[in-house]
């Protein structure tokens, strides 16, 4: 060991820690302490009071080289949810606010004994079981001091998968970590499950067709078509600015534009209802395009792109006749919780547009985060976008989900108005419609911080009525509650007049942008979901209810209000279904758009039909398939959240039916993979859903890789849905039906129709679609391998086709898995990528 390291350490003996630490024994401590977390039981025997019905059991564990005697000392860290049972006389757990939490030694603490381990046993409201719930960067801290990371909870990258590993936390092994309750019946989704419930790919090569499927492709007699000879596009150069994204897309798979190239013509004279319907004619010497508009020549050209692989760019004379399901195919993209780099949405927008998804709904403000810059209201980026370790939030917001110490680092961070700018140019040179979001009344914490810290500085200043202009809390309302995500002040207050100046600014500067940029801002999604108990004890509040004796909900006012606000700027009002639910719909605006996020299992056809029916745009947000924050597959190594679904492959995006959300129960089971059963005799829906939506919320998405990694390839199959209605999907029946497991609606022949669509789409996927994102530069997620011992070897398969297989024998070393000599054993096996650059997740047999 160095010689500086024996010193330090040796600093840090009984000695010297005796008294308040220094800064430098603090540092050393932070880089020498062991810290381990240990999942003990999702699911333990018993729960102590006050949350008998559901709780986890965990086991934090210190160890360190050396003696420390101090006390003078806290460890911060992140827990989603709140700890309330504590078992150790030596430590205690503090919740603070929303995720954070605080261990202190006692008075009995007798110090750390040198390679001595001391542990403290605690039970935690609610659940958790995937590993990436589990938070990284645990804070040392001492009065008077520098706080440090400790070494041990930092988070490393594995450097075949390029996936992130937390050496912190114990192996989850057993199906007591994977159970949240008895009734819990989700699978460990291992090789051989996937064996027996996976199906093996048919295609040997990629079949002509192309991702969204079209709604007719047919096939023309003559020459095939060589498109490396290139387009020659006859177009001004207005309109052909207009489709410069998707030339330049063109032109990177090696379809170049020039006077040689194969005549290509765009006429905007198609007879069609949809506005985004096209044709396209593909023969040897000419390509013709009719469309009704630019967005329909903008899609033909994707299309051409989507026919063609890599490697080869010849396709057979043909003719497509199309046209889009929905009107609204959109992303949802949480840049809020932790922040997501301009460059990561320019990205997202290439793909979204590649697959003519054409809603990009922008998540940009929740209680972890405020992500836009407002002219006039600097705290809301200079404070509300940052996280640290300031408990009084006069710098920073706490620092939850993990987010450290570091206020610069990649969880941190807004959009300057520049970058706004350039954000709703790209998305309007993609063909996609910005839709901003900063989520009110609840998950709110972000603009409460700041706009305290800007009533403090200008009170401070004698600006007392400039102080209270935008605030957006009453110091006199002492209503204690506890929102979802266990805050106790991320609820503003909306008695107060001063709360709708704040709001109406902010709408106005978000306006100014868009107006800068030559970008019209068509819809503002207010949020109002999930808003906790708040208001009870406000004097604002009781003085409105006086005033208004018939007021139904504080809630339903808020957004009764703000719709009203939104619709007099000229805007559409969109808002999620919960808070939706709770306004007189006699007082909001005629044009409206509900995103309808219920869980199927549990009724969730319900909300959708009924806000459908009164003439609202309903999107479909429904969280069971459309949250792409959720796991893949139930695998403890899988990242995601665990509350609506354990699992959602491409596959369960790909086989959703969107127009029949109630007949899902022949065919899925609950979150606790249980059978279910949906009645839609009372709620039969009469009017057409408005479109289909993805999300990636980012509670556990630290980093833009990560967010790939959850959002490729089920983009791809949600585009597939929201622009194609397959023939296969089971006809929404308007007499209404009560769907089960044994209702059998969905029958054998559209379900083989399903499962040999699925091997079109599998096998685009494997031959086409992932090189283009790999060339991209888009971390999408491998599949993990299918495998298990038959006949005396390792039979193996992956989802799609096209992808190398390797396998490690008995003594450790990694092989190329060939179909045609298979291995008598394996240890662990896994897929490789198409460039052979990264290794997927491996799976022990």
């Amino acid at each position: 060991m160095p010689r500086t390291i024996l010193l330090l350490l040796a600093m840090c003996s009984a000695t010297a820690f005796a008294k308040p630490p220094s800064q430098v024994e603090l540092d050393t401590l932070a880089q020498h302490l062991s810290v381990k977390y240990e999942l003990l039981s999702a699911k333990p025997k018993a729960c102590p009071a006050p949350h008998q019905t559901q709780c986890y059991l965990s086991r934090l564990t210190f160890n360190t080289p050396f003696d420390v005697d101090s006390r003078q000392w806290s460890i911060y860290f992140s827990q989603l949810m709140p700890i309330y049972n504590a078992d150790s006389s030596q430590f205690t757990i503090t919740h603070i606010n929303g995720d954070l939490h605080q261990v202190n030694p006692t008075v009995a603490f007798t110090g750390f004994k040198a390679n001595t381990p001391l542990s403290i046993e605690f039970y935690t409201q609610e659940s958790q079981i995937t590993r990436s719930e589990f938070m990284p960067n645990y804070m040392l801290a001492s009065k008077g001091l520098t706080s440090r990371i400790i070494s041990s909870t930092k988070t490393t990258i594995d450097a075949e998968t390029k996936l992130e590993l937390q050496p912190y936390l114990a192996p989850f092994l057993t199906l007591e970590q994977l159970h949240t309750s008895k009734d819990d019946a989700t699978p460990w989704m291992g090789a051989e499950y996937l064996y027996k419930n996976e199906t093996r790919p048919t295609f040997n090569k990629a079949p002509l067709s192309l991702i969204p499927k079209p709604v007719d492709l047919t096939l023309l007699s003559g020459e095939m078509v060589d498109l490396s000879q290139g387009l020659n596009l006859q177009l001004d150069d207005t309109n052909r600015a207009q489709l410069s994204s998707v030339l330049a897309r063109l032109a990177s798979f090696g379809i170049e534009q020039h006077s040689q190239g194969i005549a290509t013509t765009i006429k905007l004279d198609l007879d069609a209802d949809n506005p985004e319907a096209y044709t396209l004619k593909v023969q040897h010497d000419q390509i013709t395009i009719n469309a009704k508009t630019m967005a329909g020549g903008f899609y033909a050209l994707q299309s051409i792109a989507g026919l063609v692989s890599l490697d080869n760019l010849t396709i057979p004379a043909l003719n497509i006749t199309d046209a889009p399901r929905y009107a609204f195919r959109g992303m949802h993209i949480d840049v809020a919780r932790n922040f997501r780099s301009k460059e990561f949405i320019l990205n997202t927008i290439e793909q979204m547009a590649a697959y003519k998804l054409n809603k990009l709904h922008l998540h940009l403000a929740d209680d972890e985060g405020w992500r836009l810059a407002i002219k006039d209201l600097p705290e809301l980026t200079d404070i509300g976008a940052k996280r640290c370790l300031d408990l009084t939030e006069q710098t920073c917001l706490l620092p939850q989900l993990g987010a450290g110490l570091d206020s610069s680092s990649m969880v941190n961070g807004y959009y300057s108005q520049a970058d706004y700018i350039d954000i709703l140019k790209y998305a309007q040179a993609h063909f996609i419609e910005v839709i901003p979001s900063l989520d009110m009344p609840g998950h709110s914490r972000a603009a409460i911080v700041a706009m305290e810290a800007r009533f403090n500085r200008l009170m401070a200043q004698d600006k007392h009525t400039e102080a209270l202009q935008y605030r957006l809390v009453e110091p006199a309302d002492k209503t204690q509650y506890s929102s979802i995500q266990h805050y106790s002040d991320n609820t503003l207050n909306v008695c107060l007049d001063s709360t709708y100046e704040f709001i109406d600014k902010v709408l106005d500067e978000v306006n100014a942008l868009h107006i800068k940029a030559g970008v019209p801002f068509k819809t503002y999604h207010i949020g109002a979901d999930e808003t906790a108990g708040a208001w009870v004890d406000s004097p604002s509040c009781k003085a409105l209810k006086a005033q208004q004796p018939a007021l139904h909900s504080f809630n339903g006012y808020f957004i009764e209000k703000v719709s009203s606000l939104v619709a007099s700027k000229g805007l559409k009002v969109a808002g999620w279904s919960d808070g939706m639910s709770d306004v007189n719909i006699a007082k909001m605006p005629n044009n409206v758009q509900s995103n309808a996020w219920a869980t199927l299992s549990e009724g969730g056809h319900e909300v959708a039909h009924r806000h459908a029916n009164q003439g609202w745009d309903v999107v479909l947000s429904s969280p069971d398939v459309t949250y792409f924050d959720f796991p893949y597959q139930s695998h403890p190594q899988e990242r995601g959240n665990h509350w609506a679904s354990r699992a959602i492959d491409s596959k369960k995006v790909f086989e959703f039916m969107p127009d029949n959300l109630p007949a899902h129960a022949e065919i899925w089971q609950s979150v606790k993979s249980q059978n279910y059963s949906a009645d839609d005799r009372q709620s039969m829906r009469t009017k057409s859903f408005y479109g289909l939506q993805g999300h990636l919320w980012s509670e556990l998405l630290r980093s833009d890789t990560q967010t790939e990694y959850m959002l490729y390839p089920r983009l791809l199959a949600l585009a597939e849905r929201a622009w194609h209605k397959a023939p296969w999907e089971l006809e929404y029946n308007k007499k209404g039906v009560k769907y089960d497991q044994n209702s059998e609606h969905f029958n054998t022949n559209l379900k083989q129709q399903a499962e040999a669509d699925w091997q079109r789409f599998a096998a685009l996927v494997g031959f086409k679609e992932f090189a283009k994102l790999e060339q991209a530069g888009r971390f999408y997620r491998l599949p993990s391998v299918a495998a298990r011992y038959i006949n005396n070897s390792v039979d193996a398969f992956t989802p799609y086709p096209g992808l190398a297989i390797e396998y490690q024998d008995s003594d450790g070393k990694w092989l190329k898995y060939e179909f045609d000599s298979k291995p008598v054993s394996a240890q662990q096996i896994r897929v490789i990528s198409i460039n052979g650059e990264r290794k997927g997740r491996a799976l022990e047999l």
